[in-house]
């Protein structure tokens, strides 16, 4: 053997360490000797955060976590419900930084107009494509509780996480996920957003605030912290 396989196995698992989850799963593609390393406990270990056991215990699969390996346990975690189904949480394939998406249960919507042009709609399991088209709802909601908007003029949305639940000395990016029906007029309006303490009074504490124009090619808000 020459090269990197000429090393022991315990250098060969720190210079796999230091790469992505990404790099790791085609690394394992490569030769037997990398599939071994690259699969290890000792490798996915460092892509698991310190407290990622209590991250899955608050699950709202009843999936048992211990038998898992490292590898099993980072991929199985991706996209899973948490907080009672509030709160849907992974890892990015690329980084290996946690991620969360928040439901529009868990957000506080204020209406700016008509209360009365608000549904919300339970979704029943193993549903078929004609129960969402009666409601004009996408079929590929990750929710189970949806609330679909009619004749949207004005309205406002405010939603909160935990700081000690993200990753450390981490820059994130907030996006607004929705889906539009088949007639939607977009305007020019400009969209206020700002992020702050969840504490502060009025608003006074805002970290950063912006005002942006909302349209189908509109980029992700620019990070505030």
């Amino acid at each position: 053997m020459t090269g990197i396989l000429a090393l022991p196995e315990g250098c060969i698992v720190a210079v796999i360490s230091f790469t992505t989850p990404r790099d790791t799963c085609r690394l394992a593609c490569v030769t037997t000797t990398f599939r071994s390393v690259a699969d290890s406990d000792i490798v996915w270990d460092h892509f698991l955060p310190p407290e990622y056991s209590s991250s899955s215990s608050s699950s709202s699969s009843s999936t048992t976590w211990s038998p898992l390996s490292k590898k099993e346990l980072y991929f199985r975690t991706c996209h899973n419900l948490i907080h009672k189904g509030k709160m849907s949480f992974w890892f990015d394939l690329l980084s290996g930084k946690k991620c969360y998406m928040i439901s529009s249960r868990e957000l506080n919507i204020v209406e700016g107009d008509d209360i009365y042009e608000w549904g919300w709609y339970s979704i029943p399991e193993g549903v078929s494509i004609s129960w969402w088209d009666q409601f004009d709802i996408p079929n590929n909601c990750r929710f189970p509780d949806v609330v679909k908007r009619v004749n949207m003029i004005q309205f406002e949305i405010g939603g909160k996480i935990t700081t000690s639940l993200l990753s450390p000395m981490t820059t994130y990016v907030a996006y607004l996920v929705f889906a539009e029906n088949t007639i939607c007029w977009v305007y020019d309006d400009p969209a206020e957003v700002s992020i702050g303490l969840a504490r502060s009074d009025n608003g006074q504490n805002r970290v950063g605030k912006k005002r942006t124009a909302l349209n189908k090619q509109m980029t992700p808000f620019s990070p505030f912290v």
